[in-house]
């Protein structure tokens, strides 16, 4: 135990302090032991709201993908509990994607991710155009995850 408790029991016999000195160790045991459960609990739930955080944001990945633009989009603070802080954009005019990292973006937390576009505008656009056009929302993207290679062309074999 970190300090040392004072306790004040009434006069009581010899028998009586040894019962009353096992009951204090029994109840010590029994709070440490409930001590690491909960801590051991607490991860567990962590661990579950993570992998839950990350299906969500692979479903929207997917709704994207499919078209279905009124699907709900995971928060930002959901999509970085998630393993996904990186918001993958893309220009349809000038053909440039951008990767915002969710974890340097000054918006509310609990803020949609899909809610996002509003405040987007396309660099290069507004550079070379002078015009602000919003991107499209390409998907989520962890933090390990390559970019997708393009496929290379098959050369013919010599028979």
């Amino acid at each position: 135990m970190s300090a040392a408790r004072i306790i004040k029991p009434p006069p009581m016999s010899g028998g009586d302090r040894k019962h009353f000195t096992r009951e204090i160790h029994k109840a010590e045991v029994t709070f440490a032991h409930l001590i690491e459960e909960a801590a051991t609990t607490h991860a567990a739930a962590d661990a579950a709201r993570a992998k839950a955080y990350a299906l969500d944001c692979g479903a929207w990945n997917t709704a994207l993908f499919v078209g279905e633009l009124d699907h709900t989009s995971p928060t930002i603070a959901a999509a970085i509990a998630g393993g996904f802080p990186l918001l993958e954009v893309r220009c349809e005019h000038c053909k440039h994607t951008e990767m915002i990292d969710l974890a340097l973006v000054v918006q509310p937390r609990d803020r949609q991710v899909a809610l996002m576009r509003n405040y987007l505008y396309c660099g290069p656009c507004q550079r070379t155009l002078g015009k602000k056009r919003r991107p499209d929302l390409m998907g989520l993207r962890p933090v390990g995850d390559a970019q997708p290679a393009a496929p290379g062309r098959r050369s013919k074999k010599a028979s």
